[in-house]
C-alpha cells in the first residue's frame, strides 16, 4: 500500500486494502495502476487494470450531514442513491437500487456516452452507510471504449470489480 496525496492510500497489490479519503476500504488485485486525477477541484482515485484489460476505475466519496426529518442520514442515503441510478436518463440502464449490508444502500447502473465520436460504457456502483451521523457514500465508475465491452477479458474485471466493490466497507 501506498500513500497517496492529502492522506489518501491507495494499494497496488494482490488483496491489498485501498482506503479513500477515510471513507471507504476495498481490495484490488495484483497490477492495478493508482493515480490521483483532480476534476472540478476535487481528488479522485484512479486504477488502471493491467493488460489485457482496458478501462479505469474512477472513485469519489461524499459525507453528507443529514435533513431534519426522522430518518436523516437513512432518507440522505436513499436520495443520493436513486439519484445516482439517473431515473431519467435514457442513456442509463440496468438500474439497481437495494439494501447493502446491514445498515447501507446499493446502487448501480450502466450508462453510454458518447464522446468525441467514441462511446463509452460506464459501470457505476454506489455503496453507502450511515456512520458518526452523516451519509458517508463512495461512488465507483469503470469505465471502458465500447468496442472493448463483453470482452472476456472486461467481463472478469467487471465480475471482480463487482464483487470488491460489494465487499467494500464504509468507515
Amino acid at each position: 500500500m501506498t500513500g497517496g496525496q492529502d492522506g489518501h492510500s491507495v494499494g497496488n497489490g494482490a488483496g491489498h486494502s485501498v482506503e479513500w479519503e477515510g471513507v471507504v476500504r476495498f481490495r484490488l488485485p495484483d497490477g492495478w495502476r493508482p493515480e490521483v486525477e483532480e476534476h472540478e477541484g476535487h481528488a479522485v482515485a484512479a486504477f488502471h487494470p493491467p493488460a489485457p484489460a482496458g478501462g479505469v476505475l474512477r472513485l469519489v466519496t461524499d459525507r453528507v450531514a443529514p435533513k431534519d426529518g426522522p430518518d436523516g442520514a437513512v432518507a440522505v442515503l436513499r436520495e443520493m442513491a436513486l439519484r445516482f441510478v439517473r431515473p431519467d436518463d435514457q442513456r442509463a440502464s440496468d438500474r439497481i437500487v437495494e439494501p447493502w449490508g446491514d445498515d447501507g444502500v446499493l446502487a448501480q447502473a450502466v450508462m453510454m456516452t458518447e464522446e468525441d465520436g467514441h462511446t463509452d460504457a460506464h459501470y457505476l456502483w454506489l455503496v453507502g452507510a450511515e456512520r458518526d451521523g452523516k451519509a458517508a457514500a463512495a461512488m465507483f465508475s469503470y469505465r471502458l471504449p465500447m468496442v472493448m465491452d463483453g470482452d472476456e477479458s472486461c467481463a472478469g474485471t467487471l465480475a471482480l470489480l463487482d464483487g470488491a466493490i460489494r465487499a467494500a466497507e464504509i468507515l
